[in-house]
């Protein structure tokens, strides 16, 4: 392994949001740093990007195409940034200062865009804290994440029954953290190695993207539920309580009924994830 972080950026038809994060990298890498872009499965934009390596996902879904450029880098610390997160000054130092086995960086939305309604894949924390099975049990997302190579070969990276693409569709980095945690790895979110989500989704798509969350959620909850059962206890609560009925409730009272969607959906996610994970004995 040589020096310097590897940072991998999954990536599908979305030339636009691929451009400008890698502008945001290239202000933050050093020389002995390394860009692996993992084109999965494109349609129409097959990425073309000087001053990174590319390659080629014969087929969709993220987290396969994260294990190939993970895989691929001749580092031990490998970083994963996603083609709509934009790291901001000071990323690299701030990700690369802890010595943790995996660090997951703060995310918000970009400073000056107008706040998205229901903004999401954010972490908002404004404290460091440590990452093992006590919680924190949401600590951020794989958009903005350093693992040392040697872990992820230990436990095989992310699954790839679970992310985009998949029937579960999300909850691969989740999923990730659960099994560090499990196996003993102690991690630490650091605010300061912070990120932009741009939120680029209309209302419809983000209603898809919350039945995508419930699922990867109730996925998370199966598997749990068979691997770490004191850790499933910890995540009950909050899988009963996000996307409940009284939080739809409210925003119907308030006048905003157009909005009670999402946290229903999420919650028929949570259910259907559940079943079907149990099922798969994921």
């Amino acid at each position: 392994m040589t020096d310097g972080l590897t940072v991998v950026v999954p990536t599908r038809d979305r030339p636009e949001l691929l451009a400008r994060c890698l502008d945001a990298l290239a202000a933050e890498l050093t020389p002995d740093d390394r860009v692996v872009v993992v084109d999965s499965a494109p349609v129409r934009h097959p990425v073309r990007a000087a001053g990174v390596s590319v390659l080629t996902a014969q087929r969709p879904g993220t987290s396969w195409a994260r294990n190939l450029g993970w895989r691929a880098a001749t580092t031990e610390q490998v970083a994963f940034v996603d083609d709509d997160v934009l790291v901001a000054p000071g990323w690299r130092a701030a990700l690369m200062a802890p010595s943790a086995d995996f660090v997951l960086g703060g995310v918000t939305e970009p400073p000056g865009d107008v706040p998205h309604e229901r903004p999401v894949s954010l972490a908002e924390g404004t404290e460091g804290l440590v990452i093992d099975r006590s919680g924190p049990l949401d600590p951020g997302i794989a958009g903005n994440l350093r693992v040392r190579r040697s872990v992820l070969e230990e436990l095989g990276g992310f699954d790839e029954r679970l992310g985009p693409a998949s029937w579960f569709a999300s909850a691969e980095d989740l999923d990730l953290v659960d099994r560090l945690v499990i196996a003993g790895h102690v991690g630490w979110f650091e605010p300061a190695a912070l990120a932009w989500h741009v939120q680029h989704r209309t209302d419809t798509q983000a209603l898809s993207l919350h039945w995508a969350y419930g699922k990867g959620m109730g996925a998370r909850l199966a598997r749990l539920a068979r691997t770490d059962r004191s850790r499933a206890r910890l995540l009950l609560p909050r899988v009963l309580r996000l996307g409940g009925v009284a939080t739809a409730a409210s925003e119907v009272a308030s006048g905003r009924k157009r909005h009670w969607g999402p946290p229903v959906v999420w919650r028929l996610g949570a259910l259907a994830g559940f079943v079907v994970g149990v099922a798969r004995r994921l």
